[in-house]
């Protein structure tokens, strides 16, 4: 199966586990993907699955390959459904993958230290997932890409591997973050770049424990955020609050930073709606329209 590439900065990574079902998700999706204005990856829900406090009965080795077979093609690439600590059910899920004449990405756990079969799996797909990059940020994981490299010479997804500048100087291909949406919806934490992803929480801002730094100041100046509208403490809640606008753009400017070095830096959604904002963000900020009074009218 031949899967669709598009060059834009705009990656997205979305779950099976949210767009199994709801068609209007993979339709919105999918269509963007034809469009050329978004690469997509499809990831199993795996992980999702596992930390579940809800049952997904649907979310089986059987039903995500039919996925698939409807939607692999018109995406960029797709993950396999491994069994998170399980490396031998793993790599039957895989095999059963292959057998439905299947080209998934094979997922490299943090136990699992087989590299001949690696090796094996990289021959179908050059594209593979390296696991440990959301718990591990230090040598470990770092030797462990480089050795996946020497074994393989395949192209890595480090999942959930955000680090800086370290990803830029391992021979990774493609990372991904869910941390645009999370740090803003759950901790209020406003992000920059500078040197890396930084930031700063909204409330030590307004409790003067810490100053906003000069970035920040710049970008809130440029989205016409006022001291007034910073200071009302309805501006900081829900899906329109400054935190979700500016960690949006930050995250934005770091896709297009990390394609120029060579980076493919993913960002995760689950639903319609941050298709939206990510199409609605990206087009009026390369105008130089954006600004907050927008984005808190959007639906």
């Amino acid at each position: 199966m031949v899967v669709k590439l598009n060059n834009t900065h705009l990656n997205i990574l979305a779950s099976y586990a949210y767009l199994g079902k709801s068609k209007t998700f993979s339709d919105a999706l999918i269509n963007q993907s034809q469009l050329g204005t978004m690469n997509v990856m499809l990831d199993s829900g795996a992980f999702t699955l596992f930390n579940a406090k809800q049952k997904r009965e649907w979310l089986t080795l059987d039903n995500y390959c039919q996925y698939i077979d409807k939607y692999g093609h018109l995406i960029e690439k797709y993950v396999m459904l491994d069994v998170i600590g399980n490396d031998e059910a793993s790599k039957d899920n895989y095999e059963i993958m292959i057998k439905r004449d299947l080209n998934p990405m094979f997922v490299f756990t943090m136990a699992d230290n087989d590299y001949n079969y690696l090796k094996d799996a990289t021959k179908k797909n050059q594209h593979i997932c390296v696991a440990g990059g959301v718990t591990t940020k230090g040598d470990w994981i770092k030797k462990r890409f480089q050795d996946v490299y020497k074994h393989t010479n395949g192209l890595i997804h480090g999942l959930g591997y955000v680090s800086y500048p370290a990803m830029y100087q391992l021979p990774i291909h493609s990372v991904d973050s869910s941390s645009w949406i999370q740090s803003s919806q759950v901790y209020g934490i406003l992000s920059y770049f500078d040197d890396g992803m930084k930031g700063v929480a909204y409330k030590d801002v307004l409790r003067k424990v810490k100053k906003l730094p000069i970035q920040l100041i710049k970008l809130l100046e440029e989205l016409k955020i006022n001291p007034k509208q910073f200071s009302n403490l309805d501006n900081h809640k829900g899906a329109r609050s400054i935190a979700a606008l500016i960690n949006l753009v930050s995250y934005l400017k770091y896709q297009k930073y990390s394609k120029r070095l060579g980076i493919n830096l993913f960002l995760a959604i689950n639903n319609v709606r941050s298709i939206n904002d990510i199409l609605f963000v990206n087009q009026e900020y390369n105008q130089g329209t954006l600004n907050f009074s927008k984005w808190q009218k959007l639906k």
